[in-house]
């Protein structure tokens, strides 16, 4: 059909139809001109909006912080007011200087706080290998205060389980000492003490290289390369250019190391022909020191195979199985003179129970050695973390003076304590009825409000991850650290850690 036939109302349908489309695509391009313009308006709007929102934000977070500033200030001041003459000595006011770690207000994320197993697996899953104290294991007091929930798994990764971060460290009223109020037994302390360099977190968990020092089992070809190198013997000298690989190096350093305690012990007690054990003995050069100068007949109990087989090999020491610190026994028949221990009261499981068998198997007139124990003051005073030093393996912590006060408790009167360059203490006691011997309300209160300031400080230094896991913690300790100056604002009021 041609368009000149094509009826004349269609035709006029269809130009209509044509004007009518073009009006309706003008209006729909007007339209649209419009919606952008507006569109541009409502972005401009809503970035005006969220500019004030955050400005308000910024506004409102800050009066909180001059208030909470202001608030933390006259807390403080009204701590140091309400203390009254012969409350014993204030921890307020201590000399120190700020540190440069600032210190965030803002309670953490709680619900970030998360930690990874170690191994897939935990070495409890049922949660029973735990002991509860009520009473102090030191002296048997049933009065204390708890000072810390943590150890230091809590700023730890990978961990055994979250149950194994929590030991309710406790400071005892009597003796002084701080013990872990809720700590694992059994299995799980095994499992600890095998995830050593784990569970430790020296050096990030890194590989121990010294020998004398390696806490992971032997293999036949460990064994078989560690007797080669041994076969050096101590004393290889500088001129033979041995190499290292040739021989052990770390056994003339333990000697060097552990020369001052033979030293000491034969100045002390002149131990001739002495019978002598050493508990956790590292390579034996201590026993050896004293059967070469006073004749003593020594005997070891290591706590790592590597030491065991030294012990054997280097010094021909006769030694025990490893040590059980949870079930703790000397298996040797007899009794001895004196008797050696290195770094055994901060892990002791039953403290007590340990101190009793040392008794059970002292000769009467009998001594103890105790050396490479830690001073808690390397946390209390210094520039150290509470939760750092206090490792899940560390159930007990000691000044000299609480240190003492256990022994006394346990049987054991210290005739001479001193502590070494490192800050180490060593002592000689000897066996004595036990005695009680109770701290003043002033030594208490100076010791809590030492403790109290540590842990303040080892939280507020922590790093964001573990930070997040101590959120519950967060607003008392901000609080109770500006109160006890263990931290102040500075001029541009941010906080920051006072170091001591």
């Amino acid at each position: 059909m041609s368009w000149r036939t094509f009826p004349a109302r269609a035709l006029a349908f269809l130009s209509r139809g044509g004007a009518l489309l073009d009006r309706v695509a003008k209006d729909t391009a007007r339209t649209s001109a419009l919606l952008k313009d507006s569109a541009k308006r409502d972005d401009g709007v809503h970035e005006e909006l969220r500019r004030t929102r955050q400005e308000l934000a910024e506004l409102r977070r800050e009066v909180r912080t001059r208030l909470l500033q202001n608030t933390l200030t006259v807390a403080r001041a009204a701590r140091a007011l309400e203390r009254a003459p012969g409350d014993g000595p204030s921890a307020e006011g201590d000399a120190g200087r700020l540190s440069t770690h600032e210190v965030p207000l803002d309670t953490p994320d709680a619900s970030s706080a998360s930690w990874a197993t170690m191994d897939g697996r935990a070495p409890d899953p049922e949660g029973r290998e735990w002991l509860t104290l009520s009473e102090c294991p030191g002296c048997g007091s049933p009065e204390h205060t708890v000072v810390s929930p943590w150890n230091k798994l809590v700023l730890i990764e990978r961990i055994p389980d979250r149950a194994a971060a929590r030991y309710d460290y406790s400071l005892c009223h009597t003796c002084g000492l701080l013990f872990a109020a809720r700590r694992p037994c059994g299995e799980r302390y095994r499992f600890l003490l095998a995830q050593f360099e784990d569970v430790t977190a020296k050096r990030d968990g890194a590989a121990i290289t010294n020998v004398v020092l390696n806490p992971r089992p032997l293999s036949a070809e460990d064994r078989t390369e560690l007797r080669r190198r041994a076969s050096r013997g101590v004393f290889v000298s500088d001129h033979l250019r041995v190499s290292r690989k040739e021989h052990l190096p770390a056994l003339l350093r333990d000697r060097f190391e552990n020369s001052l305690h033979t030293d000491v012990i034969g100045a002390l007690l002149a131990p001739r022909g002495a019978r002598v054990l050493e508990v956790r003995s590292r390579a034996g050069s201590i026993l050896d020191g004293l059967r070469a100068a006073w004749g003593a007949e020594v005997y070891a109990m290591p706590i790592w195979e590597s030491q065991q087989q030294l012990l054997r090999d280097v010094y021909g020491i006769e030694t025990s199985e490893l040590i059980d610190f949870d079930r703790f026994r000397i298996p040797f028949e007899g009794e001895f003179d004196l008797i050696i221990c290195n770094h055994l009261i901060t892990h002791a499981v039953r403290l007590g129970e340990f101190l009793a068998e040392v008794r059970r198997k002292l000769k009467p007139g009998g001594h103890i050695y105790l050396h490479n124990e830690p001073d808690d003051a390397e946390f209390l005073a210094g520039t150290q973390s509470m939760l750092a030093t206090l490792n899940p393996l560390h159930l007990q912590a000691f000044d000299d003076l609480s240190l003492v006060r256990v022994l006394a408790a346990n049987g054991f009167e210290t005739t001479f304590l001193k502590h070494q360059r490192n800050e180490t203490l060593f002592c000689v006691a000897r066996l004595q009825e036990p005695t009680r011997v109770a701290m003043t309300l002033d030594e208490r209160a100076a010791r809590l409000g030492a403790y109290r300031k540590a842990f303040d400080r080892a939280v507020l230094k922590a790093d964001e991850p573990a930070r997040a896991r101590l959120a519950a913690e967060w607003p008392a300790v901000v609080a109770d650290a500006v109160a006890s100056g263990a931290a102040e604002f500075d001029e541009r009021g941010r906080l920051r850690i006072v170091v001591p």
